[in-house]
């Protein structure tokens, strides 16, 4: 424990002051005034123990390149003790977070900690929200298992079921942890500086349409797209709570849609029909194709037989009267599919997905039939050979 051991002597200074030689005074003062284990004490304010905490974001497809500053407008860090008990928080939503010379202190007692550090769930107008009741004054009951990130839902009742989506864009969200130990020999004048590394886990997934029957004339309003995963909850360790029933389906709807003008598109594309037959076009006319724009929260590999996305068309109708389905395809399968040879650095499935946040599927349809041989994802093509779908 410390005391208040420098007012202390300082008093005994004041009193037994003619019977100190001076010099031995001097080195008696200098030896309580360095920061070491025995002469740190709560009034002493050069003296510190605890973390200057640095945040790097690098765990993406440039790697070594810390892009922290322009993504991650608020910090939130949680504080546990080695057996996963709540400490404490920190949260920072300033600019001072635009420099790379940010550090966020950390005054701690004497320990082993594990932090848990979210971006994005503390600003003004954060998508992400911790569930649980972490700003209460008395959360010491609370434990790393109680963490819950999550994406709110919009609720819409459809016959007996309540299906669930979401149309805002979604701010950004990183995460990232840090285990580390103090002991009386990291007092010292400054905080020692420590280091967490963040992954994003919010995606931007534009889908694009392109009929090729007839290429200046598609309409997105046609059309209703919907991305079907169940990762609308993330735990403290970074994996998805499923909230999914036999009573809904979680799923996000796009943020954005509109048609949009080419002024070219490639001979090999326009001359590609479902019947093999080339289709005439008239290349003083630009090429129209329909976009929807999605934000979802982190992709996981082990969603891989679950996560779809879905294409119907609102103008035709299937046998039983539904929507016709225009596009059903696994997603995570065809966005990992894309892993080039440059890419052999990269560490698994896993790691693609999460270093990858920004992907663009193109689907190329004739007379509003998808020419399910081949998908063009962030411009590479991947061909589809007997694959069920």
């Amino acid at each position: 424990m410390r005391l208040n051991s420098i007012y202390k002597l300082n008093a005994m200074l004041r009193q037994g002051a003619k019977k100190l030689p001076a010099l031995g005074a001097l080195c008696l003062v200098m030896g309580f005034s360095s920061c070491d284990s025995m002469s740190v004490y709560d009034d002493d304010p050069d003296c510190y123990l605890g973390i200057a905490l640095r945040f790097v974001y690098d765990y993406h497809m440039e790697p070594n390149a810390n892009a922290f500053m322009g993504n991650v407008d608020c910090v939130n860090v949680l504080v546990f003790d080695d057996k996963g008990n709540y400490v404490t928080q920190f949260t920072e939503t300033s600019n001072a977070l635009q420099s790379e010379s940010y550090r966020m202190d950390i005054p701690l007692e004497a320990g082993s900690y594990h932090l848990v550090v979210y971006g994005g769930t503390a600003c003004e107008h954060s998508a992400f929200e911790l569930t649980s009741d972490w700003t209460a004054t008395d959360t010491r009951s609370n434990t790393t298992d109680d963490i819950r990130v999550t994406l709110p839902l919009n609720e819409q009742g459809v016959s007996k079921k309540q299906l669930h989506n979401i149309e805002e864009r979604t701010g950004g969200l990183f995460y990232g942890t840090l285990d580390f130990t103090l002991t009386e020999e990291d007092i010292n004048s400054n905080y020692r500086e420590e280091t967490v590394y963040l992954i994003k886990n919010t995606n931007n997934i534009q889908i694009i349409l392109q009929e090729l029957s007839s290429p200046y004339h598609l309409d997105y309003a046609d059309y209703d797209f919907k991305i079907i995963d169940d990762n609308f909850v993330l735990d403290g360790q970074n994996k998805a709570i499923s909230i999914a029933t036999e009573d809904f389906q979680p799923y996000y709807t796009p943020y954005a849609a509109e048609n949009r003008v080419m002024g070219s598109v490639s001979e090999e594309e326009l001359k590609y029909s479902k019947d093999g037959d080339p289709t005439i076009v008239n290349e003083d006319r630009p090429v129209q194709v329909a976009c929807a724009e999605f934000s979802t929260s982190r992709l996981l590999i082990e969603h891989l037989p679950t996560a779809r996305l879905v294409v119907t068309c609102n103008k035709e109708k299937d046998s039983q009267g539904n929507d016709r389905e225009i596009i059903n395809i696994p997603l995570i399968t065809y966005l990992s599919a894309i892993k080039g040879f440059g890419d052999s650095w990269i560490k698994g499935d896993q790691e693609f997905l999460d270093r990858q946040s920004r992907w663009t599927m193109m689907f190329f349809l004739t007379h509003n039939v998808w020419v399910s041989t081949r998908i063009s994802v962030n411009w590479w093509t991947v061909r589809i050979n007997d694959i069920e779908l």
